[in-house]
């Protein structure tokens, strides 16, 4: 049975979230790519994309692809990737294509919020200093 992509957004003051369901293949490209010009930056400025993988049920070689480039834009746009809701299957994929060396891999949303909280942090006391 197939289980067509579909994406919600959410926004912390640091982070774009992106609450991701069914399959990652390529029709979810259009829907990912198309939403924003992710190599520009994020909205507002803010430093954090995490991508909520919970509800991703299959992702095949387009979209793990797909989450390259998502990832790899990050480094071009100066924002962090974090990803979470990753089966173990999915992270040791993960770790084999190379994703990992571009997107954190937290295993809930609470994680990914406390590194994001001790990033803004390390960066303001960069500032100070």
């Amino acid at each position: 049975m197939e289980h067509p992509f579909s994406m919600d957004i959410r926004y912390t003051e640091d982070a774009v979230l992106l609450d991701l369901q069914g399959e990652l293949n390529k029709p979810a490209e259009a829907v990912l790519l198309g939403h924003h010009p992710w190599e520009e930056g994020l909205q507002g400025g803010r430093l954090c994309l995490v991508l909520n993988l919970q509800d991703i049920n299959y992702i095949n070689s387009a979209g793990m692809a797909l989450l390259i480039r998502l990832a790899r834009a990050g480094k071009k746009g100066k924002y962090h990737t974090f990803a979470y809701g990753v089966s173990e299957h999915y992270q040791k994929l993960f770790r084999m294509v190379g994703l990992t060396e571009y997107m954190m891999i937290y295993p809930e949303e609470q994680a990914v919020k406390e590194r994001i909280a001790a990033l803004r942090e390390a960066s303001s006391k960069d500032e100070l200093s």
